[in-house]
Formats: structure tokens, sequence, C-alpha cells
């Protein structure tokens, strides 16, 4: 019931920053066209369907387990990240810091469970990236909204917990995969959702 309650209220965030504008705003500064949206979907479509095993735990008698990364949920945003520091001339400084604050704050609302996995609740991220970018007024506070949101989803709430993956042994012969949830999964989502948040904060005078 959960996941498709996520998968409704991801819908329904949509459909908001539609409404108010975000969405075609951040793509029309951003300089992307439908089909740079509709090649960039199909990836991430076709990536979520795949995932690359990374390494393996062993626990003696009490099994093994398997860590691997999803390349819709995971691999693709990072591969955006590269492309928007490529593409725009971007404060480095900034965004480093405010990678580090997403980063602290999505530590402490992510949860290591035997069923799920690495569970990360995004919407400090999301939040944090957001008003963030806003705080710093940048004029390229989108590419940085979604670049401190992706890369402190991922570091916050997957590569840190690592160390909690001997809670999870019980999971014999399973693979816990970070983007796991593809195209619904913490690290895809928080980026877009941190720019259009960013961008319909500033639409409607909260910034």
């Amino acid at each position: 019931m959960s996941r498709y309650l996520n998968h409704a209220l991801t819908l329904l965030l949509f459909l908001i920053f539609f409404h108010l504008g975000a969405i075609q705003s951040v793509l029309a500064k951003l300089q992307l066209s439908q089909q740079d949206i509709a090649i960039a979907m199909l990836f991430a479509t076709l990536g979520s369907l795949l995932s690359i095993q990374l390494f393996s735990l062993d626990f003696h008698d009490e099994g093994q387990l398997r860590l691997g990364i999803n390349l819709g949920g995971a691999l693709v945003p990072l591969g955006f990240v590269i492309y928007l520091i490529h593409s725009y001339p971007v404060a480095i400084l900034p965004t480093l810091l405010l990678t580090l604050c997403v980063t602290l704050v999505v530590y402490p609302l992510t949860r290591v469970e035997r069923r799920r996995g690495f569970v990360v609740y995004i919407f400090g991220a999301v939040f944090c990236s957001a008003l963030g970018v806003l705080l710093i007024d940048s004029p390229d506070y989108l590419v940085q909204a979604y670049i401190a949101a992706v890369l402190g989803t991922l570091i916050g709430g997957d590569l840190m917990h690592l160390p909690q993956l001997n809670q999870l042994k019980a999971r014999n012969h399973e693979t816990i995969l970070i983007g796991g949830g593809g195209l619904l999964d913490a690290v895809f989502l928080s980026g877009l959702l941190a720019m259009f948040t960013a961008e319909a904060l500033r639409l409607h005078g909260y910034a």
C-alpha cells in the first residue's frame, strides 16, 4: 500500500509543479528541449531495469549480502550531475557547502531496514537544497539545487549508512541496491523536486 501511496504522491507533486509553471520554467531556463527530456527519460526508464553488483559481504554462517547500484535510480542522475557541471558555470564552493548541508540533513532521516534496505525520506533533501540555493541567490540556482540534492541524498542516504549493512545480514543471498527504487528512488527524485521547488518559490515571490 505504501508503494502505491508514494506513486500517487509523486504524481500529485509533479501535477502541482506543472500547474504552478515550475516545470516549464525549469526546462526553459536549462534550455532543454522535449527531445532532450524524452531521451533522458528513456535512459532512466531502461536503466531502472538494470543493476550492477558492486561487492559482496560474507557473514560466515549467517549468509552473504550483496551491494549493487541501479542504473536508472542512481547512475542516470549522477550522469546528469556531470552534464550540468560540464554545461553550466557552477560556483564550486557554494555548491559543495550546500551539498554538505543536504548530506547532514539526509543522514539522520535515513533508516536501514531488513525488508527495504536504505529508506530515505527525500523531503529533507528537497527543501534543504531548494531553500539553500534561494538563500545563496546564485544565477545558477537550479543547477546547484539539483547537484546538492542528488549528491547529498546519495552520500547521506546511502554511502554514509554502508557501515550499518551488517544489520541486514539475515537477508541471505539478496542484493541491496543503491537507487533500487528506479524512477521513484530518492536519488533520482530529489534533484528534480529540488529544482521544481526552488523555481516554484521564486516564481511565486518567495525569493
